[in-house]
């Protein structure tokens, strides 16, 4: 890979972000240094490494050899900072660490005499056996908080390449620049709603979240394996999720609350009939495509504003499996998409994507009959057409997964000089709150950028503005002024040029403070226009059929008549063949009175809508 990591820029040096403890050398100056001994036969092993150093003087006068090249030690980072770390599992420097300790240790050194038998008197267990004390308190503490989305998922680490050179001409983002540019990335894939012993291939939606290692820092793109979401307003982003998970009561799969919030925001039809329809079983990661969901705003050099849509296309091909299988799955292999994606690299395998966004003029904006920022809606390819621009590779696998991938933290907040946010309500929430559950699963402090997939290692400048919470290990701010503005013109300063681009309110966005509804959409019919294009044109016969089967063998589960009746007229407003076609599956005792169907479906647009906070339409 033609990349490398700013390994020697000062501005990263200087927060310790390359090394820990003492700055001892690195890598590269190892294997130089390495070459040297041989080549001079140097007194000691000390002087070749460590040459005529205040480390080297402090080993001397302690008569101890610190051994700062031993591969024990580098694997076990006492003698890496998370940007090496995070270099080396990337690929972007050196092979995958392997251990070479002959003995095991605390975790401050002490090797261990026994782990197979307790230190006691009589069968009696001592307190003065640390090293018991130590095993039973890191297990009591070895698991973080399970994310409250996204909890069961594995990834994998790679590179992202341009490959056609058109995106240059719409965002400055650097890494995005010219042809044949590669970045590297971290990729973690997940089921959404349920624990983290979840069935990977279990009836849910995929996360596909990515995370870019760029020069201008690190760029996360969350998205899922369709282009929708249930919702748009950042208040029912922790409805919707609820409603998917377990009853607080019993604990069970809960699929009167599936259904009652889907017959009771209609802009959720869209993602729901995803969800019921075979896209909700994909054969695992690898043969699903992701979706960035969102809108984002590219500026280019010249503050010329367009809006993108991110699509990635599996070239292994899309497959999915029926209802049946996936239960067939799920009972024999439970771990089948986080085993399928791991043995396929571990053998040497690549999973690759095509990465393509639709660009949509910033002045087309206010003119399409869409809400082009509403995440509940797609633009039609027909009016903004896939423009491919590059390709993502995913070929190595994490050394190890709490450090790799439970601790990896994504967020839309991570941005990049070139890529905004658009007036997407939702998304703009998310910028703030992920980053923010990030923290509080974390440990509850803000200095997760020291995890080493976190860490922005190849960013060009680094000097974070930050300081002190739990466990900082960096510089801290070092003698930089720990406060802005300041007189001090050798400490970091601010740059204007990475700020956001101005942005206008759509016509439809009123510039007042209330908490009436910003959406085209909402409370009007208009809101199933798209699900109805999903359901009646974009489907085949066969998954159509599906779709009725996938829902009626759940929704007749479901206890409350008055919650199937309602859920139908949903449905019945998108086709009343959607309707009929599941409610003719549904057992003798579980079906509804379809006229009344038939009746609530007029109004079905306007159910969980309150009146005073619709938007204002021109009559």
């Amino acid at each position: 890979m033609s990349l490398r990591p700013r390994t020697f820029h000062k501005s990263s040096i200087f927060p310790t972000l390359r090394t820990s403890a003492f700055r001892l050398p690195t890598q590269a100056q190892l294997l130089l240094q390495k070459r040297n001994m041989a080549e001079k036969k140097p007194e000691s092993l000390t002087s070749a490494i460590l040459g005529s150093t205040p480390v080297k003087k402090m080993a001397d006068a302690m008569g101890v050899d610190p051994r700062p090249s031993q591969r024990m030690s580098v694997f076990n980072q006492v003698n890496e900072g998370p940007a090496a770390i995070a270099s080396r599992i990337t690929g972007v420097s050196q092979k995958q660490a392997k251990d070479d300790c002959p003995y095991m240790t605390s975790n401050f050194g002490q090797v261990a005499p026994s782990l197979t038998h307790t230190m006691n008197i009589g069968g009696y267990p001592v307190s003065s056996d640390v090293f018991l004390f130590e095993n039973q308190q890191s297990f009591n503490r070895s698991k973080t908080l399970e994310r409250m989305v996204h909890p069961c998922g594995s990834g994998a680490f790679g590179y992202f390449e341009t490959t056609t050179g058109d995106a240059e001409p719409l965002t400055r983002a650097a890494f995005l620049q010219g042809k044949g540019k590669r970045t590297p990335v971290f990729v973690r894939f997940s089921t959404v709603t349920y624990g983290r012993e979840f069935p990977d291939s279990g009836r849910n939606p995929r996360g596909f979240a990515i995370k870019f290692y760029t020069e201008d820092g690190n760029y996360d793109i969350v998205g899922l394996n369709w282009p929708i979401f249930f919702v748009r307003d950042p208040m029912q982003g922790p409805m919707t999720i609820r409603s998917q998970q377990r009853n607080p009561r019993n604990f069970l799969i809960d699929y009167d609350s599936w259904y009652d919030f889907l017959a009771n925001v209609p802009e959720s039809m869209h993602a729901g009939t995803m969800l019921m329809s075979d896209h909700g079983t994909p054969v695992g990661w690898r043969f699903m495509d992701g979706y960035g969901c969102h809108t984002f705003k590219w500026v280019n050099k010249e503050g010329v504003q367009h809006y993108v849509k991110y699509h990635f296309l599996s070239e292994q091909g899309k497959k999915q499996f029926t209802w049946e299988e996936a239960i067939k799955m799920s009972g024999e292999d439970p771990d089948f998409a986080k085993r399928d994606l791991w043995d396929h690299i571990e053998e040497g395998g690549e999973a690759k994507w095509k990465i393509c966004v639709q660009v949509m003029p910033a002045a087309d904006a206010a003119k399409t009959p869409y809400d082009p920022f509403d995440v509940t809606k797609v633009w039609p390819h027909k009016d903004y057409p896939l423009k491919e621009i590059g390709r993502l590779v995913l070929n190595r696998n994490p050394e190890n997964y709490h450090r790799d991938v439970e601790q990896a933290a994504f967020s839309p907040g991570s941005l990049v000089p070139g890529i905004e946010p658009s007036p997407d309500m939702l998304l703009n929430w998310r910028c703030f709150f992920y980053r923010d559950a990030q923290y509080h699963r974390l440990g509850g402090n803000t200095n997760i950028h020291q995890i080493p997939v976190n860490c922005p290692f190849m960013a060009k400048y680094y000097s974070p503005f930050t300081r002190d919470g739990a466990l900082r290990t960096d510089a801290n701010g070092g003698m930089d002024a720990h406060y802005f503005p300041h007189s001090f013109k050798d400490s970091p300063g601010t740059n204007p040029a990475a700020d956001f681009a101005p942005a206008r309110l759509m016509p439809w966005q009123q510039p007042v403070v209330s908490r009436q509804s910003p959406f085209k959409h909402e409370g009007d019919a208009s809101d199933y226009d798209q699900v109805r294009e999903l359901y009646t044109r974009v489907m085949k016969p066969q998954a159509r059929a599906n779709l009725h089967k996938n829902i009626a063998v759940t929704l007749k589960l479901v206890k409350d008549t008055n919650i199937r009746t309602r859920f139908l007229a949903q449905c019945y407003a998108v086709s009343p063949a959607y309707a009929e076609g599941i409610h003719s599956l549904l057992p003798a005792d579980r079906q509804v009175n379809m006229n009344e169907v038939a009746e609530l479906a007029k109004v079905a647009h306007k159910v969980g809508k309150e009146p005073q906070y619709l938007p204002r339409r021109e009559e």
